[in-house]
């Protein structure tokens, strides 16, 4: 979603939606904390604006995504929303946004991090971008972002699903005492939008999944498992 060229202040208008009256707020959202480097002292970390960023980005992403599975999910009881709350706010969705929208084009990135960053560095991102929106234009705009930057993923009424691992896992511990096994690949798809392909086997049965993600591929997996021994069990 990158454009050759852009600033940073164009992407955030152009991807966030919001014009930064201090673009030194953005800077600081988009600038890891690993670029303070090995040497930075504990009271370095402590300054970080980016960190403290990340910190007020969780606060306001928690409560925006709250609202949001909240309205859009009337019908939804107290522990479906709860797991739609955490996959939402979760490491690797969060990641998968920072990918989507090509944060890491004009992230500050520390070079002890490598080539290619981890989710986790991936999420933090997100968050101090979060962060710096609220910080630089307040609840509502922040807000907005928030519904902006997971529109597809809040869309997906299968966010606060039972996760379908678990259930099978009771299951094969109580028949097989042991752990159904998991592999899973990347099977195509575009950087923004990846395909996996997981497969579970429990004893010597083995069925497959796919998703845009390796919890989704998983998921779809174990789904597939369950159908196939339900009218056995």
């Amino acid at each position: 979603m990158s454009v050759p060229n852009e600033t940073r202040l164009e992407f955030a208008e152009r991807v966030l939606g919001h014009r930064f009256a201090n673009p030194d707020l953005l800077l600081q959202g988009c600038t890891h904390a690993s670029r303070l480097g090995a040497q930075a002292t504990p009271e370095d970390r402590r300054r970080s604006a980016n960190e403290r960023m990340e910190f007020l980005g969780d606060a306001v992403l928690g409560a925006a995504v709250a609202i949001a599975v909240y309205r859009r999910n009337q019908q939804a009881d107290e522990g479906w929303l709860s797991r739609a709350k955490s996959n939402l706010v979760s490491r690797a969705t969060l990641a998968r946004v920072c990918e989507r929208i090509g944060l890491l084009t004009h992230a500050v990135i520390g070079g002890q991090v490598g080539p290619e960053p981890p989710d986790s560095v991936k999420a933090n991102l997100v968050e101090g971008v979060i962060g710096a929106i609220f910080l630089d234009g307040g609840w509502e705009p922040a807000v907005r972002v928030v519904d902006r930057l997971l529109e597809a993923e809040l869309s997906d009424r299968t966010q606060g699903d039972a996760d379908p691992r678990m259930a099978l896992q009771e299951w094969s511990l109580a028949t097989n005492q042991k752990l159904p096994v998991y592999a899973c690949v990347r099977n195509g798809g575009t950087d923004h939008a990846p395909e996996y392909r997981a497969t579970v086997t429990v004893g010597e049965r083995c069925e497959a999944g796919t998703g845009v993600s390796r919890k989704k591929a998983e998921a779809a997996a174990a789904s597939a498992m369950l159908a196939a021994i339900r009218p056995q069990a």
